[in-house]
């Protein structure tokens, strides 16, 4: 309960704050200095570049380099996530930030999103029939409801993440998997792959929960599984590897370039 209040008045404390800043002060991201921008880009490469990109290009987290920011459609969303994160991912809340240090911040990443937009390698309508024929993507990704969501949903990849980011998940996808055991890292909790011996057989899926005493995994059909971990013969994670399989060897360059394209293009437009 203690816990509770005091989180509170951190945020009511947060909300004066910069509520008696906003008052003195231009929050107008439309209206930044040059000099706020570039202690924003300081305070950026500190906090913020090692999942989004050292440009804003992702990696563990979403690219930023978008006029539109899913989380953030504008400029009080985007202050909030900044300062609050985002619950249940590997965004964290940055709450020992001050008024100042936000806008500069909040600046520096709306200024990401005017950077000019990679060119794309391909052709997206050829993607389109790689992803739907060869590659077989949507028996495991779904793309604006169809498919199956044993990876991760794919209708606005395109706006989340960068074209070398996509090309090695299309290549070597097992490279953005967990390789150690933090719970800070917004990656474990998803799509890491784990193996269970029981009685019954062997299991191998993505975990999808994991307490001291159960866990739940999804296998490559979707199908869900539970197990008790004290009934289990054994229990591994596995991590650096990936359920998907690798397109750099199975593909063309010229296809994959044409794949890229496609998910470059899916920006949950349509």
């Amino acid at each position: 309960m203690a816990k509770v209040i005091s989180l509170s008045i951190v945020l009511a404390s947060l909300v004066l704050s910069f509520s008696a800043y906003a008052q003195t002060n231009d929050t107008s991201l439309a209206n930044i200095s040059q000099s706020d921008l570039e202690a924003g880009q300081g305070r950026y490469r500190v906090l913020c570049a090692r999942c989004h990109g050292m440009l804003g290009e992702g990696g563990e987290g979403p690219s930023l380099k978008r006029a539109r920011l899913i989380h953030a459609p504008n400029d009080e969303a985007l202050f909030s996530v900044i300062s609050n994160g985002i619950p249940g991912t590997g965004m964290p809340a940055n709450w020992a930030l001050g008024p100042s240090d936000l806008v500069q911040i909040a600046g520096y990443v709306k200024s990401l999103g005017q950077l000019e937009a990679e060119e794309i390698p391909g052709d997206a309508i050829r993607g389109r029939l790689v992803y739907e024929t060869k590659g077989n993507c949507s028996a495991c990704h779904i793309v604006s409801g169809i498919g199956r969501g044993v990876g991760p949903e794919l209708t606005e990849v395109g706006m989340r993440r960068n074209i070398a980011y996509l090309r090695e998940s299309v290549t070597n996808p097992s490279a953005d998997q967990p390789r150690v055991s933090d719970r800070r890292k917004g990656t474990l909790n998803s799509f890491l792959t784990v193996r269970a011996v029981s009685e019954y057989g062997v299991y191998e899926g993505m975990r999808i929960n994991e307490d001291e005493f159960s866990v739940q995994m999804r296998d490559i059909a979707g199908d869900i599984y539970s197990f008790e971990k004290s009934k289990l013969i054994s229990y591994e994670k596995n991590f650096g590897h990936s359920l998907m399989p690798g397109y750099g060897v199975t593909l063309s360059e010229v296809e994959i370039d044409d794949l890229v394209s496609y998910l470059m293009n899916l920006k949950g437009e349509n």
